[in-house]
């Protein structure tokens, strides 16, 4: 009997038969940044020399013999090179922005049931399997083994398909083998990290099995285990990298080979940076969600200049999200009139707000939402359309207008941080030959999340060593 099985029967003996020795694939493609440029890069099969980037410009870097930063690059599920995209290519941009409002949904949907189960206590992670947004290529190994995996911020576990697989859906990668690595090993019961975990057992060697279900049902299921965690492009790479090895692995997961959690947990990649003089800080800066370009991820202390910082909201019952407190919301630099408590953590876990790659749009609590929906909708003035076939409830149409004109949206966070969102950031044309345009915008019950769209051509900061998050606007396809 597996880990899964060991879940359903409380106290029963943590032994199973597992004696496998099996491994992941992590971070594949990336570049140093040197103080004064940005090497060339090829990935996902796309060849994109950057401009060199000034000491005085976005990102500026010290003492780099004490803190690394490695440069890799993700891309959107509907990239053209993405393996998630859909088999059909001719869908229009209102269709896949339809397809991932149903993913946000289906998100919003595991993160209420894991609030409402105790959070931190469940074995179930926080997402669905199937919805993020963002991939990147990683290996493991020694030599390095390649495999494309989903990025994302909900949640701490990394893990990849493995041989010998008993279950495995199907992928465009290899599955990574760990007997050819030499530098492979399995993690055992006694671990720091296999502790870390939500839900463990031991097999008769002692050594550590994870189980892992996600939101919709699907499950991974394997041995946790270390290995060299490497980059291409860089002479770094991250020694004893702990991951789960997935052997038997049931439900959505797309084509993806595995998923990365860059969450506030131990086992997250971000807090596993650590080992290997690296600070616990991550960046990204999101290129618009139709870009054919890639979205820089910096993985260390980038420096970046300019940033505005705000601390981390703690969440007890969901402590791997990152939750910023909001002080207020302005349109056009006037305010908004909503409830004071309207972003609050409450102690049963709802409330706040999450700042989240892997939602599409921004989704706040109805009694924030329906005076700040109302505030936009008083600086609109162009026929209303009905946006319901879309999921939204403000769409118009800009037929004949020129240059049609849109308010600023500004969050305002604790500190002082003022989060400005341009026009493009929450008005997205997405009917083109009607001319309909919509806001990225919706109202929910419980909680409150600042999707991707909002954060595009926004260099995002995540300081889990200051608990900070910071923010700059940036044009993300110059980074």
């Amino acid at each position: 009997m597996g880990i899964i099985g060991l879940m359903k029967t409380a106290g029963a003996p943590a032994c199973t038969g597992h004696l496998v020795q099996v491994a992941a694939s992590l971070l594949f493609l990336a570049v140093i940044l040197l103080p004064s440029c940005v090497v060339g890069f090829q990935l996902w099969g796309l060849e994109e020399l950057q401009s060199p980037v000034p000491r005085r410009a976005l990102l500026q870097h010290h003492n780099h013999d004490q803190a690394r930063v490695i440069r890799t690059e993700m891309i959107h599920r509907d990239h053209p090179a993405s393996p998630l995209r859909s088999t059909s290519s001719e869908k229009t941009l209102k269709e896949r922005f339809v397809d991932a409002l149903k993913r946000g949904n289906n998100r919003i949907q595991s993160i209420t049931h894991h609030i409402a189960v105790g959070g931190a206590k469940s074995f179930q992670s926080q997402v669905s399997s199937g919805d993020g947004e963002y991939l990147m290529p990683i290996s493991l190994g020694t030599p390095a083994q390649k495999s494309t995996v989903i990025v994302d911020t909900g949640s701490d576990l990394m893990w990849t398909q493995c041989l010998p697989c008993d279950s495995c859906y199907p992928q465009n990668d290899p599955l990574f083998n760990p007997a050819a690595s030499s530098t492979y090993k399995l993690a055992t019961c006694a671990s720091a990290l296999c502790q870390a975990l939500p839900s463990t057992a031991c097999t008769n060697a002692g050594d550590c099995e994870y189980g892992y279900g996600y939101g919709d049902g699907s499950v991974t299921e394997g041995l946790f285990a270390s290995d060299t965690l490497s980059f291409a492009g860089s002479a770094g790479n991250v020694p004893n990298f702990a991951f789960g090895c997935g052997l038997a692995n049931e439900g959505n997961f797309g084509a993806a080979d595995g998923i990365v959690g860059l969450g506030q947990g131990p086992v997250s990649l971000v807090s596993q940076m650590r080992n290997s003089n690296m600070d616990a800080i991550f960046s990204y800066c999101l290129v618009g969600i139709d870009s054919t370009r890639t979205s820089p991820l910096l993985l260390g202390n980038a420096n970046a200049a300019g940033v505005a910082y705000t601390p981390i909201v703690s969440n007890p019952v969901n402590p791997t999200f990152y939750y910023a407190g909001v002080t207020g919301v302005s349109v056009n630099g006037v305010p908004v009139n909503y409830p004071a408590n309207s972003f609050n953590i409450l102690a049963n876990g709802n409330g706040g707000l999450i700042i989240d790659s892997g939602t599409t749009i921004t989704y706040l609590v109805q009694a924030a939402y329906t005076p700040i929906l109302q505030a936009i909708e008083n600086t609109v003035n162009y026929p209303k359309v009905d946006g319901s076939a879309i999921g939204l409830d403000m769409c118009f149409s800009t037929k004949g207008v020129a240059n049609p004109v849109y308010p600023t949206v500004t969050f305002h966070f604790a500190g002082g941080a003022n989060f400005i969102l341009a026009p493009e950031n929450n008005f997205l044309l997405l009917d083109p030959t009607a001319d309909t345009t919509c806001l990225a915008m919706a109202g929910i019950d419980g909680f409150s999340i600042l999707g991707n769209v909002q954060q595009q051509d926004h260099m995002m900061v995540f300081d889990v060593a200051a608990k900070r998050i910071g923010f700059k606007t940036v044009a993300c396809d110059t980074v």
